[in-house]
């Protein structure tokens, strides 16, 4: 519970609240980066709490006073850990899951194109941090921390192969998650796209991965993304189909660039292939097929990874 403000007189038991210490109290009990005060606890002024010299009452309005909002953003694209400035309560999280891969396509049989793969979900939301506050602390103490994980996009390695097989090389997006004080919070992958495997055997789409909520996490946003789509059957032998797009996040609160694979298409063999995403979170595009020019299979294009954002909320 934060000091209150300068207007009106402060007593040693308020500082006593916030910052801990053993009775009788006494102001030299509070120098900055000593036993009770963390160094760079600031005052209501953006004023450090002295460290040694003249300390006086009104060095401890407001405090610890933390600096919040777009400033103290911190944005992960790849795993790390986050260190909770000391005094923190709340944090505010956006998480994106990795964007499914596209469904392959294939000429053998009937065949057909394959799907765009989903994107990633997205949670947004308020971490609320626990035993953070000024007399939770000493010197010397340890900052919290939470563990970051980015979902990767979905990219099997063999797809594309053509071999007698019916198993799909598609790959769905993976979570990407936040952990902190034994909770867990996540956003799932995108589901990869249906196909049709190197024998010509149709593969349904994945389900898009759900997204999980921790007890210490306030969801404003709990969207699991935009579904994968479903094989593209070609018209019989000799037919040929089109693939589909990959899809971009379908809530995108910080305007990052998520733009879904194209779909392959059957003008040439080369185009055929689907494109992969871009940004994060999107989905890549899905195969074409095209009927007897030498080609038979061709693969769908990958998926992008998450991103997870941590800043200050107060």
């Amino acid at each position: 519970m934060v000091i209150k403000s300068s207007g009106s007189s402060l007593a040693m038991s308020e500082i006593a609240t916030e910052w801990g210490g053993s009775t009788a109290h006494s102001i030299s009990e509070y120098y900055s980066n000593g036993d009770l005060v963390w160094s760079g606890a600031e005052d209501e002024s953006g004023n450090d709490i002295p460290s040694s010299g003249t300390i006086s009452f009104s060095d401890f309005y407001s405090t610890p006073t933390i600096s919040t909002g777009s400033g103290t953003a911190t944005n992960f694209t790849s795993d790390g850990t986050y260190t909770i400035p000391f005094g923190v309560s709340t944090l505010t999280v956006t998480i994106h899951g990795g964007g499914g891969q596209g469904g392959e396509g294939d000429e053998s049989g009937s065949g057909g194109g394959g799907g765009g793969g989903g994107s990633g979900g997205t949670v947004v939301g308020t971490l609320t941090i626990s035993n953070n506050s000024g007399s939770d602390y000493e010197d010397g103490d340890s900052q919290q921390t939470v563990a970051v994980t980015i979902g990767d996009g979905g990219n099997h390695a063999s797809s594309g192969t053509h071999i007698a097989t019916s198993t799909a090389y598609a790959e769905s997006g993976e979570a990407s998650t936040v952990v902190y004080g034994g909770q867990t919070t996540s956003a799932g992958g995108g589901g990869y796209g249906g196909g049709f495997s190197g024998n010509g055997t149709a593969y349904a789409n994945a389900s898009q991965g759900g997204n999980s909520i921790g007890s210490n996490f306030s969801a404003s946003t709990n969207n699991t993304g935009t579904a994968a789509d479903s094989y593209q059957a070609a018209s019989g032998d000799g037919g040929s189909s089109n693939g589909t797009a990959g899809k971009a996040l379908a809530s995108n609160p910080l305007s990052l660039t998520s733009t879904g694979g194209t779909a392959g298409s059957t003008s040439s063999n080369s185009a055929a292939t689907g494109g992969n995403a871009s940004g994060y979170g999107a989905g890549g595009g899905g195969a074409a097929s095209i009927d007897r020019t030498g080609a038979h299979h061709w693969s769908g294009g990958t998926g992008t990874a998450g991103y997870v954002r941590i800043q200050v909320a107060s």
